[in-house]
């Protein structure tokens, strides 16, 4: 996709998913991805703000596994990002303790206040992946005629409060959603509906293919299929449906690729400790190369170490780069290329339920590991009401047992073919049109 200087895009490095939602569109901004919070964007003040953000996140991402004081750490972080039950449906629109504290950041302790000067000297409109940007920009405007169209794009389901302004009636941000339960959301807390546009997550471009005919993504998952239904259960209720929808006509035969499994760690590391459990109950089929597993380790070296003497304990060291393969990189844009190239041989991605859950989309089974924070408990109900998403059926290490299981009864085929049809796909193209045209038609 080649629309060059159609917006400026704006991310923040808190987790992955807020860079891994920008990745997609960084063709479209004449500097690519402006990673705010980093060297030689702000001033020292407000990096150090952003650094402990950032730390913060990070510590409490991960704080659940560690006894008593996780536990309670855990409850706080739960509590801050708190999203009100969807029913009754009620007006939601008044603001937040959190919504009244990152006013006072921006206020006070000039947090994304200098992103308007940092952008100026052109009208293009501002793309932001993570909500004190976007709100910073809109402040900014309050009581002017505003300069430039301000996007955020929601990266979950469903979204806490304090991605609204305070007075949501008053803003001029618009909204870039996944899903219709986030456009919901957002009128409940006060967003005008013709400021949200359902475009859907914006996914690789080159998983997809082109945008009218997704020829990528259709052969993709033919191949997936194939090894999610080694029995031909799901083909025998589905097969004509897939043939006519996909316009292929080969039957999935033997497979040319181990059945292969993508475990991804998220950005804070969460959640590594089950790759150890993973390797004792597969190793028998890693060895005999029947299972190929993936680790996405992300972009910090700890992570990659751990998962590295998990893999020596388990004697499996002799199968990287055969049927183990680690995807790590320092640098976070060259770490998500790498994901992206190695997701189209992937047949089930295991992960905690964040951003990735829209990966689904794709046509891939999402395996889902234990959520952290109310979004995550939020993506999680979104993936099983559309049925792409599987909670695991037994312990991970016993693995082995309900993974072969699940492929012999034709269920993890069920749940890719589920996210292909029910998950919105195209989202990186729609916004492109969107901010070329000024048009959108919700589908």
């Amino acid at each position: 996709m080649k629309k060059p200087e159609l917006a400026h895009l704006v991310a923040v490095h808190m987790g992955l998913g807020h860079l891994r939602a920008a990745y997609p569109l960084r063709s479209i901004s004449p500097e690519g991805i402006i990673v705010w919070g980093s060297r030689g964007h702000v001033s020292r003040g407000e990096k150090k703000y952003w650094r402990l953000w950032r730390r913060i996140y990070y510590h409490l991402s991960r704080v659940g596994s560690y006894p008593v004081i996780g536990k309670l750490a855990l409850k706080i972080l739960i509590s801050a990002e708190r999203i009100p039950p969807f029913y009754p449906q009620r007006d939601l629109s008044r603001p937040t303790v959190g919504v009244r504290l990152l006013k006072f950041f921006i206020r006070k302790a000039n947090l994304a206040r200098s992103l308007p000067e940092y952008l100026k000297g052109d009208n293009l409109p501002v793309i932001n992946t993570f909500y004190a940007t976007a709100i910073a920009l809109d402040m900014n405007v309050k009581g002017q005629e505003p300069l430039r169209e301000n996007y955020v794009i929601i990266c979950d389901a469903d979204v806490n409060r304090v991605w609204v302004p305070e007075k949501p009636a008053e803003s001029q941000l618009r909204y870039l959603v996944p899903c219709s339960r986030a456009k919901a959301r957002l009128i409940n807390y006060g967003v005008k509906k013709e400021n949200i546009f359902v475009t859907g997550f914006p996914l690789p471009t080159e998983n997809i293919g082109s945008e009218e005919r997704m020829e990528g993504l259709k052969i993709d998952l033919m191949t997936r299929l194939g090894q999610l239904d080694p029995s031909g259960k799901f083909f025998a209720y589905y097969g004509q449906t897939v043939h006519q929808l996909l316009g292929l006509n080969r039957i999935p035969g033997s497979a040319s690729r181990p059945f292969t499994i993508m475990f991804a760690i998220g950005g804070a590391g969460a959640q590594v400790e089950i790759v150890g459990k993973i390797l004792k109950s597969l190793n028998k089929e890693i060895n005999s190369a029947q299972v190929r597993l993936i680790f996405a380790c992300g972009v910090q070296r700890k992570v990659l170490e751990k998962i590295l003497k998990f893999i020596n304990q388990e004697g499996l060291l002799p199968q990287i780069g055969r049927n183990i393969y680690l995807i790590y990189q320092d640098d976070v844009f060259n770490y998500f290329d790498q994901f992206n190239r190695w997701l189209r041989q992937t047949d089930i991605l295991w992960t905690k339920p964040s951003e990735l859950s829209f990966y689904c989309g794709l046509g891939i089974p999402i395996l889902m590991a234990a959520p952290i924070g109310p979004q995550e408990e939020r993506n999680r109900r979104w993936l099983m009401d559309i049925h792409a998403g599987l909670v695991p059926p037994g312990p991970p290490e016993c693995c082995a047992e309900w993974l072969s299981d699940l492929r012999k009864n034709g269920r993890l085929a069920e749940a890719a073919w589920a996210g292909f049809i029910k998950a919105r796909k195209l989202g990186t193209y729609k916004i492109a049109k969107l901010l070329e045209t000024g048009q959108f038609t919700e589908e």
